[in-house]
């Protein structure tokens, strides 16, 4: 069983990881089989002469990692049945933890008192460390419990012993595997649409995912593989490589067939780019052939079926010495054109390219309107692209209010966004918004919750009952408080009761907050609800009414499919459209 998904599973990741031209994966971590006389593909066009014609990127694929790990925090809804391939791997791996002392003492807890207890479970692990990725990259980790356990729900779990993950091989015992490449650890995102009256949804209580939860132990090893072994021309690929994208040696040639690849440090936070500009690289141009080059792609831009994405990486993998010809572009006929020459002019430090970027995102008749929204997300603070920015978190378009704020966010600007910071938990995000309210939730990479209107109010009269009780909702009619109170995990008993105004961000804040003694031994304050239980309740104020808001989640990255591919579902309700 187990290894029918694990191979599902990297059947899946290998048939999406081809995401540049010629891309193959790795044979092994570190190892290397010689390409010479390897069959070359066939190359489009706009690639002639370029990387991907002449060499593959060999560990330009996704790595899938496989562990095993402890959840804790589910009251009684964990199981007791540990899995014999994996129970003296885990009793080792609990010895090994500092964090295994009985609450406000230090003794410490056996394993097997650890492990037979209903507040926890044994979960499986899988993630996928991106192409290239540099040590500490970090990544979602998808989590499931073996199907010979009983464990009812994952939710509320916190993982307790950060966990190894290590290369997934079919049929590979816990920890038998050499080497470690990435850890684990954090709170269970569990799908918080489940009902768990409903006997369908069941199953999916037993899955989830830890939010940016992988971190990647060491810098992924990159070469380029010739199709063809030459000296020489490993060795103009090596020199053309380090001209563009030095100082320092970015590319060595170690042989004939193979070139190894080291990220710039300009790309170390954007190495997905490099990478593509790096398969876009022409190879063989010189001062002469390079304006011909330049004017090839402005003529293929502007005719119609081309791929502009592509046609304008060559562009930029060129470098700087295309201005003359891209800006010729800028007030093309062709809005399309137009963009993405100035988008190549903007990304090579062209001032007069940002008008037109700027025109496109401030358009809501183009197609291209988000696209340019977060081209400008990209640029460095600049007193003709904030302004506009700022005024787009109040647009009629919900899109376009939310990649505005994605682009002020990685611009570093937070005139508009207040940021409050639940520790531990997640974040919540205050925008300044005069349009209707959007209450946005992220599900991948980072957990946050973001208010658009920083005001909203709970609508009263209200009585809100969670699933299972989780979460209660009060206030009558002119009543100026709210009176909140949650059930606490394996007492079943009630929690202190909570008077709050009736502002969302408030009751978000109550609901995420740890439970925290204030100063003075002052009383509790927090109901220390886990980030998918607070989604969760969101979710059904928004759908009864309760908050006058928008819910919006955040669409997950493409490559998370490979989960569904792995025999585990998808979470579902509002993002279904969006896998």
């Amino acid at each position: 069983m187990r290894g029918r998904i694990c191979k599902s599973i990297v059947g899946g990741v290998l048939a999406l990881s081809g995401l540049w031209g010629g891309c193959t994966p790795l044979t092994g971590p570190g190892k290397h089989t010689p390409t010479t006389n390897a069959a070359k593909p066939a190359s489009p066009s706009y690639i002639t002469d370029t990387m991907a014609e002449y060499a593959t990127l060999v560990g330009g694929s996704d790595l899938v990692v496989h562990g095993y790990g402890v959840v804790a925090g589910l009251g009684n809804n964990g199981s007791r049945e540990v899995p014999a391939y994996v129970r003296e791997y885990l009793t080792q791996m609990l010895l090994k933890s500092q964090t295994l002392n009985t609450a406000g003492g230090s003794e410490a807890i056996s394993p097997q008192a650890i492990l037979e207890d209903l507040d926890t479970a044994v979960v499986e692990l899988w993630g996928v460390i991106p192409t290239g990725a540099p040590a500490g990259t970090r990544f979602d980790v998808f989590v499931s419990c073996p199907p010979e356990t009983q464990t009812r729900s994952l939710d509320g779990g916190v993982m307790l012993v950060p966990a190894e993950m290590r290369l997934a091989v079919p049929g590979e015992l816990a920890g038998r595997q050499s080497k470690v490449f990435a850890e684990a650890d954090g709170v269970i995102f569990i799908n918080p649409f489940l009902d768990p009256t409903k006997r369908e949804d069941l199953p999916k209580l037993r899955e989830g995912r830890i939010i940016g939860g992988g971190k990647s132990l060491e810098d992924r090893p990159l070469r380029l593989s010739l199709f063809q072994a030459d000296y020489q021309r490993a060795d103009l690929i090596q020199r053309r490589i380090n001209e563009r994208f030095g100082p320092g040696r970015i590319a060595v040639a170690k042989d004939s067939s193979v070139i190894e690849i080291s990220i710039p440090s300009a790309y170390r936070d954007n190495y997905g780019q490099f990478l593509r500009l790096l398969m876009h690289l022409p190879i063989r141009l010189t001062s002469g052939s390079l304006e011909i080059k330049a004017r090839e792609i402005a003529a293929a831009i502007e005719s119609s079926g081309t791929n502009h994405d592509e046609l304008a990486l060559v562009w930029e993998a060129i470098g700087r010495q295309v201005l003359p010809t891209v800006q010729g572009l800028y007030n093309a006929s062709n809005p399309v054109s137009a963009f993405y020459a100035a988008r190549t002019g903007m990304r090579l430090g062209d001032s007069a390219a940002v008008p037109v970027v700027v025109a496109a995102a401030t358009n809501p008749n183009s197609p291209l309107q988000v696209a340019a929204i977060e081209e400008l997300g990209r640029q460095k603070l600049s007193a003709k692209i904030t302004p506009v920015l700022r005024q787009l978190l109040n647009d009629e378009n919900e899109s376009v209010r939310l990649a505005a704020y994605e682009a002020l966010l990685k611009q570093g600007d937070a005139a508009k966004i207040q940021r409050i910071a639940l520790p531990k938990q997640f974040d919540m995000d205050l925008v300044e918004s005069s349009g209707k309210p959007i209450l946005y939730v992220s599900q991948s990479a980072q957990r946050k919750i973001v208010l658009f209107g920083k005001d909203v109010l709970i609508r009263r009269p209200i009585f809100f009952t969670a699933p299972e009780n989780l979460l209660t909702i009060n206030a009558e009619e002119g009543d100026e408080k709210l009176t909140v109170f949650r059930k606490v995990p394996r007492t079943e008993r009630s929690s202190e009761a909570f008077q709050i105004d009736p502002l969302l961000s408030d009751l978000v804040r109550l609901m995420g907050t740890l439970p925290t003694r204030g100063p003075m031994e002052e009383k509790v304050y927090g109901l220390g609800l886990t980030y998918s239980q607070v989604v969760g309740v969101l979710y059904r104020l928004c759908q009864s009414g309760d908050v006058p808001a928008e819910f919006r989640l955040q669409v997950l990255p493409n490559i998370r499919r490979i989960y569904a591919q792995g025999g585990a579902a998808p979470l579902g309700r509002p993002d279904v459209s969006g896998q």
